[in-house]
């Protein structure tokens, strides 16, 4: 009875795991969101699974008792399942695998400031853009800052981006907005959401949606519902929610965010027009600038 209940446990392990990364891997949509995060939330199960096991297994070799083939078999499942763990610690990351050539529809907009900024994270590959491209809605994610930046302050008006201007990058209609939340400051984690203050744009050419996060308390110029075209002023910069220093967050996803989960969420490619240099901007070691051409400010 014991062998037949382990041989059922390998199954449901090896069918599992075949499921969720066959899903994230090469279904996709909405359903390969489901699996990557479904891949995370296993790893912490798999993690415990193994600690768990590695002490059994060090009993049984103190005890001198015979290590069977399915607890083996069990083990190195496990293992793999844990694997993706180490995400969790900066360790063995991977983009979440989503193809920029096959993800409909892009969209390409306007620079959101009448100035040149700094790409500070970007781009398709894990190296420019490694904070977002292992999140699903946040794939094809930016972050900008402008000069100066990264710099050892706690002053909020010591960093070029901080109470700058942002410029509706689209046309189409506030879909969510909310800007109550207090900016923190550089480096803290006193942040009451991840997201901090926020303007969704669902974007007319596409039907898909804009977000712009981390702006400053107090500081929008819209309202919801309102119809925005491209150069509409919509808030300032600002440091508000999950912030190393301030900085404008922008991505382009499917779902509305007002009304569907991050878990639920599928990311879609973004590109800038009308500016010089790439249309889509990397970040990291060597960061792209982001440079509306003069006829494009507003």
């Amino acid at each position: 009875m014991f062998m037949l209940f382990t041989r059922l446990v390998i199954l449901l392990l090896t069918a599992v795991l075949a499921f969720l990364w066959i899903g994230a891997f090469f279904i996709g949509g909405v359903l390969g969101v489901i699996c990557w995060w479904a891949i995370m939330a296993a790893s912490i199960l798999g993690g415990m699974m193994c600690i768990i096991l590695m002490i059994r297994l060090a009993v049984k070799l103190i005890r001198r008792k015979k290590v069977t083939n399915q607890y083996i078999i069990i083990s190195a499942l496990f293992v793999l399942m844990a694997l993706p763990f180490s995400w969790f610690l900066n360790i063995g990351h991977i983009a979440f695998p989503a193809e920029i050539e096959t993800t409909a529809p892009a969209v390409a907009i306007h620079s959101p400031f009448n100035e040149s900024a700094v790409v500070g994270w970007g781009g398709d590959e894990l190296e420019t853009n490694q904070p977002h491209a292992i999140v699903p809605n946040e794939r094809w994610a930016y972050d900008l800052v402008m000069k100066p930046y990264s710099i050892d302050s706690k002053k909020l008006n010591d960093y070029g981006i901080y109470n700058k201007l942002i410029v509706s990058p689209v046309k189409g209609t506030i879909a969510g907005i909310y800007d109550e939340e207090k900016d923190i400051a550089p480096g803290s984690e006193e942040n009451e959401t991840m997201i901090g203050n926020y303007i969704y744009i669902k974007i007319e050419e596409t039907g898909t949606f804009l977000v712009l996060s981390h702006i400053k308390q107090n500081s929008a110029l819209v309202e919801n519902g309102q119809t925005v075209e491209a150069g509409t002023p919509l808030a300032r910069v600002g440091n508000s929610g999950s912030s190393s220093e301030p900085h404008l967050h922008i991505h382009h996803q499917r779902q509305n965010p007002a009304a569907t989960s991050l878990f639920f969420s599928e990311g879609l490619p973004l590109y800038f027009k009308n500016t010089d240099g790439n249309t889509m901007p990397n970040g990291g070691k060597n960061p792209d600038i982001l440079s509306p051409t003069p006829q494009e400010m507003f």
